[in-house]
């Protein structure tokens, strides 16, 4: 991600050098320039918040600004979602006038990292994967029973666990079966871990006859993995993880980041 860091330095000029009439000019120029340095197939989606455009630019202080990038080639995965939102980015409009502007600072800067269920479908062996959040109730038993640990887990408190649902077909003493699995995702130095801990049958191939447990460990063993998403944009520390439909998700959070093309510090 270290280009994407270099990247918006050098198109914040563009910023003052675009029609201050229109935050879209800047938006496209500054989704052109992050494409060509990222080597994306497709332009990045670049948003510049707040209104009016013409008083940030005075003030170089832009409330908000969103960047959002699709399919991104990332290690084994294939369409990696990137986003980054930049809250109070300043720089100086003299300095980027004059062509000097060696440094973004961030008031609070939020990177994430999005895994599309497609390419973990495909690196689990699980052609027809689908991802969403899990409901509540879903760690607890057939009695409606749960732990206060389960309990505590399923509201969120803990931002670097997230209970999720996992649907697709796998095979089971050759059937092709539909199941749902109910499992914890973890955020363990950095990398995303995936804990089946719950498996129902989706389909009335075994109507409701419990698997026996060899075939059950089996079919979770296949949704157990450990998924690396790669370094968060402008190399922020991921602090959180969570499901959202169609997609495992990690960010993280960083205040008053100073981006510049020697790297990315923080404090």
């Amino acid at each position: 991600m270290k280009k994407l860091v270099i990247a918006l330095v050098i198109v914040a000029g563009l910023l003052v050098g675009a029609d201050f009439g229109g935050a879209a000019i800047a938006e496209y120029q500054v989704s052109k320039k992050v494409a060509e340095q990222l080597q994306l197939r497709e332009n990045p989606e670049v948003r510049i918040n707040g209104f009016p455009f013409l008083t940030q630019v005075i003030a170089g202080n832009y409330r908000d600004v969103q960047l959002v990038a699709n399919a991104v080639p990332v290690g084994p995965f294939n369409e990696v979602g990137i986003e980054a939102d930049l809250h109070g980015a300043q720089v100086s409009t003299s300095e980027l006038i004059a062509g000097t502007a060696d440094r973004l600072v961030v008031d609070q800067l939020v990177g994430r990292v999005k895994l599309r269920a497609s390419d973990v479908a495909r690196l689990i062996g699980i052609q027809d994967l689908t991802v969403d959040p899990a409901a509540k109730d879903a760690l607890a038993d057939d009695e409606g029973n749960i732990s206060a640990a389960d309990e505590q887990l399923s509201a969120g408190t803990d931002r670097t666990k997230a209970v999720v649902q996992l649907d697709g077909t796998v095979n089971i003493a050759g059937s092709d079966n539909k199941v749902r699995v109910i499992a914890v995702l973890s955020l363990v130095n950095g990398k995303m871990q995936i804990e089946p801990r719950k498996l129902d049958l989706n389909n009335s191939t075994f109507g409701a006859i419990e698997l026996p447990s060899i075939f059950e460990k089996s079919v979770l063993k296949q949704f157990s993995t450990t998924l690396d998403p790669g370094m968060l944009p402008f190399e922020v520390k991921p602090t959180a993880v969570r499901a959202e439909r169609g997609a495992l998700v990690v960010e993280g959070v960083a205040d008053n980041v100073t981006i510049s093309a020697a790297g990315v510090t923080t404090g």
